[in-house]
């Protein structure tokens, strides 16, 4: 899963997704600081818990795809890194969907650092997820997003989304775009 993503003639990325790893959580923070610093939505489970070492962090990650918690839906996480192990984002694959997510949220969750936006990462970020085992297994994926984020209804279209509804939400206050993405006609045709 390892992709040259561009947007600069003068510069070639690779970009590749990593499960969550104690070498990386110090990326994996300044991406969260950088998010925090615009301004943004910081889901309580994207950060350590403040008497969480970095390790115990990583593993609550990694154990979340088998999801001990009843309450909660598994998750697969990734952190998308650069070859320098720069974390440029971070994308989650959630094995099922619970009434709340079935109306904000979806399969898969996604950001992108503010300084490595508008490069194609969230593209391509997700076109990898699509390719892993799990999403394959899936076959037909719910993605969400605000009608007022171009970008990300760019990157969903440019995945195969089809847009099914908009909605509003009434927990979030806000209008919300539902799109399916059908792995199983896509790898059929």
């Amino acid at each position: 899963m390892v992709r040259v993503v561009t947007r600069d003639a003068n510069e070639k990325r690779i970009l590749v997704l990593r499960r969550p790893q104690d070498d990386l959580v110090s990326s994996y923070l300044e991406f969260i600081d950088e998010m925090k610093q615009a301004g943004e939505k910081i889901w309580e489970g994207m950060i350590p818990q403040p008497d969480e070492s970095a390790h115990d962090f990583v593993q609550r990650k990694l154990i979340a795809d088998i999801s001990p918690d009843p309450e909660l839906v598994a998750q697969a996480t990734y952190w998308a890194c650069l070859e320098d192990l720069t974390v440029v984002g971070r994308i989650a694959l959630r094995h099922g969907l619970n009434d709340n997510l079935r109306e904000f949220g979806g399969h898969i969750g996604y950001e992108v650092r503010p300084s490595y936006r508008r490069r194609g990462f969230a593209t391509e970020m997700l076109r990898q997820l699509l390719q892993t085992p799990k999403a394959q297994e899936i076959g037909k994926l719910l993605v969400t997003c605000s009608p007022n984020n171009l970008a990300s209804n760019k990157t969903i279209i440019s995945n195969g989304g089809v847009l099914y509804k908009t909605g509003f939400v009434d927990k979030w206050q806000r209008d919300t775009n539902y799109y399916w993405i059908d792995l199983v006609k896509r790898n059929a045709g």
